[in-house]
Protein backbone atom coordinates (compact mmCIF):
# COMPACT_ATOMS: atom_id res chain seq x y z
CA UNK A 1 0.00 0.00 0.00
CA UNK A 2 1.67 3.69 -0.94
CA UNK A 3 1.36 6.67 1.45
CA UNK A 4 1.74 9.73 -0.24
CA UNK A 5 2.96 12.77 1.99
CA UNK A 6 3.16 16.29 0.49
CA UNK A 7 5.99 18.50 0.72
CA UNK A 8 7.15 19.40 4.44
CA UNK A 9 9.53 22.24 3.29
CA UNK A 10 8.95 25.46 0.80
CA UNK A 11 10.44 23.41 -1.97
CA UNK A 12 7.31 22.75 -4.32
CA UNK A 13 9.44 19.43 -4.95
CA UNK A 14 10.14 17.71 -2.03
CA UNK A 15 7.63 15.34 -2.44
CA UNK A 16 8.11 11.49 -1.66
CA UNK A 17 6.07 8.34 -1.91
CA UNK A 18 6.73 5.34 0.28
CA UNK A 19 5.46 2.20 -0.36
CA UNK A 20 5.42 -0.22 2.51
CA UNK A 21 6.41 -4.21 1.84
CA UNK A 22 3.17 -6.09 1.86
CA UNK A 23 2.49 -8.27 4.62
CA UNK A 24 1.57 -11.97 3.33
CA UNK A 25 -0.84 -14.11 5.21
CA UNK A 26 -0.46 -17.90 5.19
CA UNK A 27 -3.66 -18.28 3.35
CA UNK A 28 -1.80 -16.00 0.29
CA UNK A 29 1.23 -17.82 0.51
CA UNK A 30 -1.07 -21.25 0.22
CA UNK A 31 -2.79 -19.30 -2.95
CA UNK A 32 0.37 -18.43 -4.59
CA UNK A 33 1.63 -21.93 -4.34
CA UNK A 34 -1.43 -23.39 -6.09
CA UNK A 35 -1.27 -20.95 -9.05
CA UNK A 36 2.65 -21.76 -9.27
CA UNK A 37 1.81 -25.05 -9.93
CA UNK A 38 -0.98 -24.06 -12.35
CA UNK A 39 1.43 -22.29 -14.45
CA UNK A 40 3.70 -25.06 -14.27
CA UNK A 41 1.11 -26.87 -16.75
CA UNK A 42 0.67 -23.71 -18.60
CA UNK A 43 3.95 -23.61 -19.37
CA UNK A 44 4.14 -27.01 -20.60
CA UNK A 45 3.79 -26.30 -24.01
CA UNK A 46 6.53 -23.74 -24.14
CA UNK A 47 8.82 -26.31 -21.96
CA UNK A 48 8.54 -29.11 -25.24
CA UNK A 49 9.07 -26.48 -27.47
CA UNK A 50 12.71 -25.74 -25.92
CA UNK A 51 13.40 -28.98 -25.50
CA UNK A 52 12.71 -30.07 -29.40
CA UNK A 53 14.46 -27.02 -30.75
CA UNK A 54 17.46 -27.27 -28.37
CA UNK A 55 17.77 -30.91 -30.24
CA UNK A 56 18.33 -28.96 -33.32
CA UNK A 57 19.62 -25.75 -32.42
CA UNK A 58 22.36 -26.47 -29.41
CA UNK A 59 22.78 -23.47 -26.99
CA UNK A 60 21.00 -21.10 -28.96
CA UNK A 61 17.61 -22.42 -28.16
CA UNK A 62 17.93 -21.60 -24.39
CA UNK A 63 18.48 -17.85 -25.34
CA UNK A 64 15.59 -18.05 -27.85
CA UNK A 65 13.09 -19.38 -25.52
CA UNK A 66 14.31 -16.68 -22.95
CA UNK A 67 13.62 -13.37 -25.36
CA UNK A 68 9.89 -14.90 -26.07
CA UNK A 69 8.96 -15.77 -22.87
CA UNK A 70 10.43 -12.35 -21.25
CA UNK A 71 7.52 -10.36 -23.86
CA UNK A 72 4.47 -12.02 -21.48
CA UNK A 73 3.07 -9.27 -19.62
CA UNK A 74 1.81 -8.93 -16.36
CA UNK A 75 1.85 -11.31 -13.57
CA UNK A 76 1.22 -14.10 -16.06
CA UNK A 77 4.51 -13.34 -17.22
CA UNK A 78 5.54 -13.51 -13.89
CA UNK A 79 4.57 -16.92 -13.23
CA UNK A 80 5.34 -18.38 -16.55
CA UNK A 81 8.78 -17.24 -16.55
CA UNK A 82 9.16 -19.35 -12.67
CA UNK A 83 7.68 -22.19 -13.89
CA UNK A 84 9.36 -21.97 -17.08
CA UNK A 85 13.39 -21.18 -15.79
CA UNK A 86 12.51 -23.78 -12.44
CA UNK A 87 12.94 -26.17 -14.96
CA UNK A 88 15.63 -24.94 -17.54
CA UNK A 89 18.35 -23.12 -15.63
CA UNK A 90 21.04 -24.70 -13.34
CA UNK A 91 19.18 -23.73 -10.63
CA UNK A 92 16.55 -21.60 -10.02
CA UNK A 93 14.70 -20.97 -6.26
CA UNK A 94 10.82 -19.98 -5.44
CA UNK A 95 9.28 -16.82 -5.58
CA UNK A 96 11.66 -15.07 -7.88
CA UNK A 97 10.19 -12.20 -9.39
CA UNK A 98 11.19 -12.32 -13.42
CA UNK A 99 10.40 -8.81 -14.76
CA UNK A 100 9.25 -8.04 -18.26
CA UNK A 101 11.43 -8.40 -21.23
CA UNK A 102 14.62 -9.86 -18.76
CA UNK A 103 16.48 -12.61 -20.63
CA UNK A 104 18.96 -15.34 -20.03
CA UNK A 105 21.56 -16.13 -22.29
CA UNK A 106 22.89 -19.04 -20.52
CA UNK A 107 21.42 -22.09 -18.96
CA UNK A 108 24.24 -22.41 -16.77
CA UNK A 109 22.61 -19.53 -15.06
CA UNK A 110 21.56 -19.83 -10.89
CA UNK A 111 19.14 -17.87 -8.77
CA UNK A 112 18.65 -18.01 -5.45
CA UNK A 113 15.05 -17.82 -3.65
CA UNK A 114 13.24 -14.43 -3.56
CA UNK A 115 15.58 -12.49 -5.60
CA UNK A 116 13.97 -9.68 -8.10
CA UNK A 117 14.88 -8.78 -10.97
CA UNK A 118 13.63 -5.70 -12.59
CA UNK A 119 12.91 -5.11 -16.62
CA UNK A 120 15.22 -5.04 -19.12
CA UNK A 121 17.46 -7.19 -17.56
CA UNK A 122 20.12 -9.30 -19.19
CA UNK A 123 22.05 -12.18 -17.28
CA UNK A 124 24.70 -14.04 -18.90
CA UNK A 125 26.42 -16.79 -16.93
CA UNK A 126 25.32 -15.33 -13.86
CA UNK A 127 24.70 -16.88 -10.04
CA UNK A 128 22.62 -14.92 -8.00
CA UNK A 129 22.10 -15.27 -4.79
CA UNK A 130 19.08 -15.04 -2.36
CA UNK A 131 17.17 -12.16 -1.56
CA UNK A 132 19.30 -10.40 -4.35
CA UNK A 133 17.85 -7.08 -5.77
CA UNK A 134 18.37 -6.17 -9.71
CA UNK A 135 16.46 -3.10 -10.54
CA UNK A 136 15.79 -2.14 -14.34
CA UNK A 137 18.40 -2.25 -16.92
CA UNK A 138 20.76 -4.44 -15.16
CA UNK A 139 23.44 -6.32 -17.43
CA UNK A 140 25.09 -9.40 -15.58
CA UNK A 141 28.17 -10.58 -17.93
CA UNK A 142 29.47 -13.54 -17.95
CA UNK A 143 33.23 -12.10 -17.07
CA UNK A 144 34.78 -9.66 -18.15
CA UNK A 145 36.70 -11.28 -21.31
CA UNK A 146 33.83 -13.57 -22.91
CA UNK A 147 35.68 -13.19 -26.76
CA UNK A 148 39.24 -14.01 -25.07
CA UNK A 149 42.81 -13.12 -26.73
CA UNK A 150 44.01 -13.71 -30.07
CA UNK A 151 46.24 -12.36 -32.53
CA UNK A 152 45.18 -9.21 -34.07
CA UNK A 153 44.81 -10.44 -37.55
CA UNK A 154 41.92 -12.96 -36.25
CA UNK A 155 38.23 -11.20 -36.48
CA UNK A 156 36.59 -10.76 -33.05
CA UNK A 157 33.74 -13.02 -33.82
CA UNK A 158 36.58 -15.46 -34.77
CA UNK A 159 37.78 -15.98 -31.67
CA UNK A 160 37.36 -18.40 -28.99
CA UNK A 161 34.52 -17.30 -26.15
CA UNK A 162 35.63 -17.95 -22.42
CA UNK A 163 32.67 -17.52 -19.83
CA UNK A 164 33.13 -17.05 -16.17
CA UNK A 165 30.74 -17.25 -13.61
CA UNK A 166 30.13 -13.65 -12.00
CA UNK A 167 28.35 -13.95 -8.63
CA UNK A 168 26.13 -11.53 -6.94
CA UNK A 169 25.68 -12.47 -3.13
CA UNK A 170 22.72 -12.57 -0.89
CA UNK A 171 20.28 -9.56 -0.31
CA UNK A 172 23.30 -7.47 -2.59
CA UNK A 173 20.95 -4.72 -4.18
CA UNK A 174 22.45 -3.82 -8.14
CA UNK A 175 21.02 -0.18 -9.40
CA UNK A 176 19.26 0.56 -12.66
CA UNK A 177 21.57 0.68 -15.78
CA UNK A 178 24.85 -1.73 -13.85
CA UNK A 179 26.77 -3.67 -15.88
CA UNK A 180 28.24 -6.56 -13.34
CA UNK A 181 31.84 -7.87 -14.96
CA UNK A 182 32.96 -9.12 -11.39
CA UNK A 183 31.65 -10.40 -8.46
CA UNK A 184 29.76 -8.42 -5.96
CA UNK A 185 29.69 -9.51 -2.40
CA UNK A 186 26.91 -10.36 0.35
CA UNK A 187 24.93 -7.25 1.05
CA UNK A 188 26.86 -4.95 -1.03
CA UNK A 189 24.90 -2.12 -2.84
CA UNK A 190 26.13 -0.96 -6.34
CA UNK A 191 25.10 2.54 -7.94
CA UNK A 192 22.79 3.54 -10.76
CA UNK A 193 24.95 2.98 -13.78
CA UNK A 194 28.12 1.81 -12.08
CA UNK A 195 30.20 -0.85 -14.19
CA UNK A 196 32.03 -3.14 -11.33
CA UNK A 197 35.73 -4.70 -13.29
CA UNK A 198 36.50 -5.67 -10.05
CA UNK A 199 35.44 -7.79 -7.24
CA UNK A 200 33.03 -5.76 -4.61
CA UNK A 201 33.51 -7.01 -0.89
CA UNK A 202 30.68 -7.89 1.64
CA UNK A 203 28.69 -4.77 2.24
CA UNK A 204 30.44 -2.48 0.61
CA UNK A 205 28.68 0.25 -1.32
CA UNK A 206 30.46 1.49 -4.67
CA UNK A 207 29.50 3.59 -7.36
CA UNK A 208 31.17 5.20 -11.08
CA UNK A 209 32.48 3.66 -14.16
CA UNK A 210 34.64 1.83 -12.83
CA UNK A 211 32.82 1.39 -9.63
CA UNK A 212 34.50 2.38 -6.67
CA UNK A 213 34.10 1.39 -2.94
CA UNK A 214 33.10 4.57 -1.19
CA UNK A 215 32.09 2.76 2.05
CA UNK A 216 31.41 -0.14 4.00
CA UNK A 217 28.39 -0.72 6.31
CA UNK A 218 27.90 -1.78 9.50
CA UNK A 219 25.92 -4.68 8.95
CA UNK A 220 24.44 -6.60 5.98
CA UNK A 221 21.17 -5.79 4.57
CA UNK A 222 19.60 -9.30 5.69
Amino acid sequence: MSEYHEPTSEAATDVTVKVRPPIRSASFQSLKRMLQGLFVLLALRRLLIFRFSHAMLGRRAFANASESIAKVPGTRGVYLRQAFYRHTLAMCGQDIYFGWNSVFSMAEAEVGDCVYIGRYCSIGFGQIGEGAMLADGVQVLSGGHEHGEGHDDVRMRDRPQTYRRVRIGQYAWIGAGAVIMADVGEGAVIGAGAVVTRAVPPRAIAVGVPARVVRTMASSHT
